[in-house]
């Protein structure tokens, strides 16, 4: 039966959730962390990107809505060396993460998610 899947202990049908293009599924989150996803989801190439990826997804929408916070509170007390610290690990995590997704220069290249006319663009950008 297409749309439905069998779940629960009862076999009772549930709606399947698989997006049709085989890729992640948007889960419910708080307003701030799903606007971040969506921003990053849509700076990913979609031919990447599978269904079981939604939890590191979540995670690194999660990792920069609360950068913004931090980021906030650091620029209310610049001198808080605490919440400078708690920002650089924020980073650090989703620098980690941004990774994984090919989100840096060097890691599309990585990936390979960069067509030669692409990397002729950005040499030659910095060129300029």
């Amino acid at each position: 039966m297409a749309g439905t899947s069998r779940s629960g202990r009862n076999g009772s049908l549930a709606t399947d959730k698989t997006a049709p293009d085989g890729g992640p599924v948007r889960p419910d989150m708080p307003k701030d962390v799903g606007q971040k996803y969506d921003e990053v989801v849509s700076q990913l190439p979609a031919a990447i990107l599978r269904r079981c990826d939604v939890h590191e997804l979540l995670t690194l929408a999660r990792l920069l809505a609360q950068s913004d916070k931090v980021a906030d509170a650091m620029a209310s007390d610049p001198l808080d060396h605490r919440t400078g610290r708690a920002f650089l690990n924020i980073v650090d995590r989703i620098h980690k993460l941004s990774a994984a997704f090919g989100l840096t220069p060097a890691d599309r290249k990585r990936l390979s998610l960069e067509t030669e006319e692409e990397v002729d663009e950005i040499a030659e950008f910095i060129r300029s």
